[in-house]
């Protein structure tokens, strides 16, 4: 029982990480376009930027329902960085701890 515990909480895992890997490079691409250091690009990077939107604003929506903007910036991409990261870590910390228990 162990086993199939520990391969849900690692097939979780994986689910986090890649949207937590999504959301950075969401921000990454706003502040790159945002200070013009690269730009708008070709119809697939424009395809690329509408799919990541799409992935990452729901969650953004509702964490600004309850994250107010401080002086005008919008934390709450940061906000949800920084609590996947948290979750991230919960999972394998609970994988550590049922590893023993497997074998």
């Amino acid at each position: 029982m162990a086993i199939l515990f520990e391969s849900i909480l690692w097939m979780l895992g994986l689910a986090v990480e890649l949207y937590l890997i999504l959301a950075v490079v969401n921000i990454t691409l706003y502040w790159c376009m945002h200070f013009n250091v690269i730009g708008q690009g070709g119809e697939a990077f424009k395809k690329f930027l509408n799919f990541l939107h799409k992935i990452t604003e729901p969650v953004y929506a509702k964490l600004r329902e309850h994250i107010k903007p401080i002086s005008g910036f919008d934390i709450s991409p940061y906000v949800l960085i920084i609590s996947l990261a948290f979750v991230l870590h919960l999972i394998e910390k609970a994988c550590h701890v049922l590893a023993p228990v497997a074998n």
